[in-house]
């Protein structure tokens, strides 16, 4: 069975490249809009390995969905990229930045993308 990933993105266009990225590692994908859906597929579904997080979203953006993946016991380590167009890492505020939350910018090109799931994953490259 294949591993599963959460793509939370409210661009389109975003979550079809970040969905090419993961199926390019045989991973199943799952995509949703806003954060709202995000917090509740991840409490509703714990076979996801990975969380692909936006942090510009509707409803509750990336922080505020982190903090609830850090702060439950089962997702607390939990690998979760955190993606943003923003060509600095000055709008990650208060986020660290560790084994288990790694920042990518998803406007820095698919190659990137693809780095930023195989080491969230821990496949090496």
């Amino acid at each position: 069975m294949a591993e599963k990933i959460l793509i939370a993105d409210d661009d389109k266009d975003a979550r079809f490249l970040w969905k090419v990225v993961a199926r390019e590692q045989g991973l199943e994908v799952i995509e949703v809009g806003n954060g709202r859906d995000a917090v509740d597929t991840i409490e509703s579904d714990a076979e996801i390995s990975l969380v692909i997080l936006d942090v510009m979203m509707p409803l509750m953006n990336g922080y505020k969905v982190l903090q609830q993946i850090r702060a439950a016991e089962r997702t607390k380590t939990l690998p979760v990229i955190i993606s943003t167009a923003n060509r600095t890492t000055q709008s990650l505020g208060e986020v660290t930045v560790d084994e288990f939350t790694i920042f990518v910018n998803k406007a820095s090109g698919i190659d990137n993308m693809r780095r930023g799931i195989v080491r969230a994953l821990g496949r090496g490259e």
